[in-house]
């Protein structure tokens, strides 16, 4: 699918430690221009996969550090017990008060049956006792980005782009006069997307892309600004999750491994780590755990697979494993397992 280039502009410091890394004829995420204090939205499909409360949890213990600051909590998925479970954690986590965006208008993805979010929607404290009680993902993230300065956002999606296709193709309202895409492309820093499989995808293990492929190829394809992946190839690498059985039986993330892991034979947690992984690129870029692809592009096709190309115009980049995976597992299931701060 052809794709047109967009320049894309860095304002304030970012530009010039942009232009100095140009000049040195390097390259360097949008995400390490930030390094503490990310303003961040969070879009989980919350849905089949006990991945995305670590993901979430994680990111609360960022926040608790000073590393981010959580604007929103957005679902792409309609199943009713979808955002009460994300409001369970933000709950838990001491911040209840996090607005929370569901799909309208069946933009969202639907499953219907999930091994964990009945349960524990049912067992913890929350306010939401259904997706239907949330505000329209939409209109939450058009007043949230009108409302942030310029260029200093970072969308991070570990579900499916439901709600960032319907964002690009939405029109003015009451938050901006801005249609979508011209609202993301002032606002938005960088989208980190947790999916795909680089450099090559068949797109038979890419779930986040095709399970809503219409708006994952929309949205690659139109995203009026800087793309970082965290691809299947590092998370479904990295397995953690065990010592969550350390945890009091008062953390939402320990039940919620619980039950989606009572399926494992062994009797272990460890999991995969695909949305803890992008969670910490979001926060805190590269560092030492990752390098970065040259700037390219997903050529995808329909069908949600693609093959990644190369161009020293593109905009997107993925990330490639730098440090051991075992130490780096190690970092991820430390923040899995801390408390949370009192506030």
């Amino acid at each position: 699918m052809a794709i047109k280039f967009r320049k894309i502009e860095y304002p304030g410091i970012c530009a010039w430690i942009f232009l100095l890394f140009i000049l040195n004829s390097q390259s360097i995420s949008a995400a390490e221009c930030h390094k503490s204090g990310v303003k961040i939205i969070f879009d989980t499909d919350m849905l089949t996969d006990c991945d995305d409360t670590a993901a979430l949890g994680i990111l609360h213990k960022l926040a608790d550090a000073g590393e981010v600051e959580i604007l929103a909590t957005m679902v792409t998925s309609s199943y009713p017990m979808s955002a009460p479970v994300v409001d369970v954690i933000n709950t838990y986590y001491n911040r209840p008060y996090i607005p929370i965006g569901v799909p309208k208008n069946d933009s969202g993805v639907y499953r219907d049956n999930s091994s964990f979010l009945d349960s524990v929607a049912m067992e913890f404290p929350h306010r939401l006792r259904s997706n239907m009680e949330a505000p329209d993902a939409v209109a939450l993230y058009r007043k949230i980005l009108s409302e942030q300065k310029d260029s200093s956002i970072v969308i991070l999606t570990v579900g499916y782009m439901s709600n960032l296709q319907s964002l690009l193709k939405s029109l003015p309202d009451s938050s901006s006069s801005l249609s979508g895409m011209d609202l993301v492309r002032k606002k938005v820093k960088l989208w980190v997307c947790m999916g795909g499989n680089f450099p090559v995808d068949d797109a038979s293990d890419n779930v986040n892309f095709t399970r809503d492929p219409d708006a994952a190829v929309y949205t690659l394809t139109h995203w009026p600004g800087k793309i970082l992946f965290a691809g299947r190839e590092i998370g479904h690498t990295i397995f953690v999750g065990d010592r969550l059985k350390e945890t009091p039986l008062n953390n939402p993330v320990r039940r919620a491994y619980q039950l989606h892991r009572e399926r494992a034979k062994n009797g272990h947690w460890n999991h995969h780590t695909a949305d803890p992984t992008a969670v910490l690129l979001a926060v805190r870029g590269i560092s030492n755990y990752w390098t970065l692809s040259d700037y390219g592009y997903v050529d995808i096709k329909k069908n949600c697979s693609f093959v990644w190309k190369g161009h020293s115009e593109g905009y997107q980049q993925y990330i490639i494993q730098k440090m051991d995976r075992k130490e780096l597992g190690e970092i991820l299931e430390e923040l899995m397992i801390m408390s949370p701060n009192k506030h």
